[in-house]
């Protein structure tokens, strides 16, 4: 174990030394576990900005953005002894990850895919969008500010490089207090120079991304991006099979500044990148699972008891078959061979997603045999800022009408800005066997997860699956083989449907079977 300290935290490795600022890698025993320990001496002139600026990111809750721990003043200590040398510490997490010149130098220059590069740098904008409401900026994004967990493979399909945990953002705001002069000269103001700056880096990481070059010059060890004179190359010109819309997208936040063209028009804020990016990864043609069916009239519940005692019109159809984890196979209700043996028509009528129009009566009064009607509702947000996801609209959801809804917020992209879901929990007054789950819903292009649990948990996680589906329509049923038993039931959405310009899900009726 290293014999030098300062303040509770042990120095064990010097990662690098640019002038007078130090970054070590360290070891909190208190918490046992690493941390980044960054050395400022007390008396140099950028001590106090670095110090302002650290809080600052320190107000960032967001798992994209590497976080600032702590924030203290003290001298190292060497074998017991005080060196005498006062110094300003600010501690961050520890991560292991590859910047974009690790990755191009693994990679011998082959360029990343755009179907790879492209969420990965959504989630970037996403955090600092999410920073930039709080007025905190970055300021000085570079290659060497991005890193990708070492669990993510750019040779491997499988892996979801767009996900939160696989990218994380250092530096926030301390990185332009040390060193300003980044893509501009940011002041941590708020102002819109600061936006721009931001801008401009998130564009700079996607040009990288795709052509192993920094449109800024030599920065990080990767090379500059080429230029006919003062304008600079869009990606299309530099890699080969890049489309227009990403030159457009990339050329558009750098901005006629920086890419020397007056007749880009630049986007006004952050929000208006993830909202580009976000359209590209939802763009037509993308390859995804999708059981969407024709959108039908609202269910009503004469409709709904129509549909158990087999009085079903199918216009389209999904066959969704559920055990444990969620969605175990799929066949067009027309066409292929159910997991059962037979084909569709001929299948059980409960396990049937019916999508079709039905004639409807005005007499039902009565509830589904087997239903079970919930004691309350109360919506889930445990990932949001505010925890709260329109609480107002709740009773909806349980009012037995389709004329009205409990709908989530309005999101910029499908997957809620990165949020990774949201939801509504159902009480159901005790404990029961839980076999399906049938709903109505706002939009069609929903991924939805239906999970119980006898206590709830703000993890997610720790509630049992019961089913899942993806992409689906404006009504579908969620069933299991077998019940899962427990007293809550959470409706869990993590993609929601593109409805008026905005993301936005939510569900008109829900009802539990047994």
């Amino acid at each position: 174990m290293s014999d030098k300290r300062i303040g509770r935290y042990i120095l064990d490795v010097l990662v690098s030394q640019t002038g007078v600022v130090e970054l070590w890698q360290g070891f909190d025993p208190m918490l046992d576990r690493p941390v980044s320990l960054r050395l400022i001496p007390s008396q140099d002139e950028r001590a106090d900005a670095a110090e302002s600026a650290a809080r600052r990111a320190a107000t960032v809750d967001d798992r994209r953005v590497i976080a600032v721990l702590d924030i203290l003043s003290a001298e190292p200590i060497v074998e017991g002894e005080a060196t005498g040398a006062a110094y300003l510490v600010i501690v961050s997490e520890w991560v292991d990850g590859r910047t974009l010149t690790d990755i191009y130098e693994e990679r011998e220059g082959e360029p990343i895919e755009i179907d790879e590069a492209v969420p990965v740098i959504r989630q970037v904008a996403i955090a600092l969008k999410h920073s930039h409401e709080l007025d905190v900026h970055h300021g000085r994004l570079r290659p060497g500010s991005l890193l990708i967990a070492e669990t993510a493979d750019f040779d491997d399909p499988f892996t979801l490089l767009g996900d939160a945990n696989v990218v994380r953002i250092r530096g926030l705001a301390v990185d332009a207090s040390l060193w300003p002069g980044g893509s501009a000269q940011p002041t941590l103001s708020g102002g819109p120079e600061d936006v721009q700056d931001d801008i401009v880096g998130v564009g700079s990481l996607l040009y990288a991304m795709l052509t192993g070059r920094w449109p800024l010059g030599l920065v990080d060890g990767m090379s500059p991006a080429p230029r006919v004179g003062d304008r600079l190359l869009p990606p299309s010109q530099v890699v080969a099979d890049v489309p227009s819309g990403i030159d457009d997208i990339c050329m558009r936040a750098i901005g006629p500044q920086v890419a020397g063209d007056e007749r880009i028009d630049p986007y006004p804020d952050m929000a208006a990148v993830v909202t580009a990016l976000g359209a590209w990864e939802q763009r037509p043609g993308r390859r995804t699972l999708s059981l969407a069916p024709r959108e039908g009239a609202p269910l009503t519940a004469g409709r709904r008891a129509l549909r158990v005692v087999g009085r079903i019109t199918l216009a389209a159809a999904a066959l969704v078959v559920v055990a444990g984890v969620g969605l175990a196979g799929l066949r067009l209700a027309q066409s292929s061979e159910s997991p059962w043996g037979v084909t569709a028509a001929e299948a059980p009528l409960e396990v049937l997603t019916e999508v079709g129009d039905v004639a409807a009566t005005d007499d039902f009064t009565g509830g589904l045999p087997g239903e079970i009607v919930p004691v309350g509702a109360v919506d889930f947000d445990p990932r949001g800022s505010d925890r709260e996801e329109m609480p107002e609209l709740v009773p909806n959801a349980i009012d037995e009408r389709s004329d009205t809804a409990w709908t989530t917020d309005t999101y910029y992209s499908a997957d809620l800005d990165g949020k990774g879901g949201t939801g509504l929990m159902l009480d159901l007054g005790e404990s029961q066997p839980v076999s399906a789950v049938r709903l109505e819903l706002v939009g069609s292009g929903s991924s939805v997860s239906v999970l119980v649990a006898a206590e709830p948990s703000r993890k997610v996680s720790k509630w049992t699956p019961l089913a899942s589906a993806e992409g689906v329509g404006t009504a579908i049923d969620l069933r299991a083989p077998r019940p899962v038993v427990g007293r809550y039931v959470l409706i869990w959405f993590t993609q929601l449907p593109l409805v008026d310009g905005v993301h936005q899900g939510g569900i008109r009726d829900v009802i539990v079977l047994r």
